[in-house]
């Protein structure tokens, strides 16, 4: 992990550890965390995503702290272009603030306000689920120099829900309205991590979660995003993997095809209606 990117995380561990909180990581970050023991595989990333989730915003208090330790205690600076919830400091690092829908808080467009004029998450319906099955991960593990920190706990999702936020990131960037090659590549890259390096109790745990929330939408949209465009190599989801730069370069096509086929079937098999158990 690149080191500016770990005194980050080891930055909002101290700090949400401080009041008795876990901050909860997503994006390319947490599959780091998910898989740090296969981690040469995973893509680099520069920025933090960081998720509010329900039980960490459901009290005004505990949203004033949060904002307080972002903006205040880590000297965070709001970014124009994303103004409550994309934040930066030097050198180089990004904060980008999350939040699955709160009934007690106010939601206006996009914007879940967390609290008005400070801090802001950026509404993602489709991590309503965001806390079930949460993995906690001492940072104090990556690295021999923390040893001596003690304890630095940072929650990251679990594999099915990253899954969830990645396909609905990449539906979201391989439509006309808002296409960016970019990021659908990012996204489909990150779907095909997951799907490869996740271990059979992923799976199992995922199938258990799919049989809790069959009829949400937000699970049959997920089945839909992989129906139309990750069931066949020849769709727009591994075609960005396979355009991919780090995806097995130098590899004849055809190997990188057949180990491109093995993650679409495990995903498939992942979010398969029939058989839930």
């Amino acid at each position: 992990m690149d080191s500016a990117v770990l005194h980050q995380l080891v930055e909002l561990a101290n700090a949400f550890n401080r009041i008795g909180l876990k901050p909860v990581i997503c994006g390319g970050v947490g599959i780091y965390l998910l898989f740090q023991d296969r981690s040469y595989e995973i893509r680099a990333t520069s920025d933090i995503d960081l998720m509010i989730p329900h039980s960490q915003a459901v009290e005004e208090a505990q949203r004033e702290a949060i904002a307080e330790l972002i903006t205040g205690g880590l000297k965070y600076v709001v970014c124009e272009d994303g103004r409550c919830f994309r934040f930066s400091k030097e050198p180089g690092q990004q904060l980008d603030i999350l939040a699955p829908p709160i009934k007690e808080v106010t939601t206006e467009g996009e914007r879940v306000k967390l609290v008005r004029s400070r801090l802001h998450g950026r509404l993602t319906p489709e991590a309503c689920f965001i806390e079930e099955d949460l993995r906690t991960v001492d940072l104090v593990d990556l690295t021999s120099e923390l040893r001596s920190a003690g304890p630095l706990l940072v929650s990251v999702p679990s594999p099915t829900n990253i899954l969830i936020l990645k396909l609905f990131a990449f539906a979201d960037r391989d439509s006309d309205a808002r296409r960016n090659e970019a990021h659908a590549q990012a996204h489909a890259y990150d779907v095909y991590l997951v799907a490869a390096l996740a271990l059979p109790g992923d799976y199992q745990e995922g199938r258990r979660f799919l049989t809790r929330h069959a009829t949400s939408h937000v699970v049959q949209r997920t089945r839909t995003i992989i129906g139309a465009k990750f069931s066949t190599l020849e769709q727009s989801g591994w075609r960005h993997v396979l355009a991919s730069s780090a995806f097995y370069p130098g590899r004849p096509m055809q190997a990188r095809r057949e180990r491109l086929d093995i993650a679409r079937r495990r995903l498939l098999r992942w979010f398969e209606e029939q058989g839930l158990t």
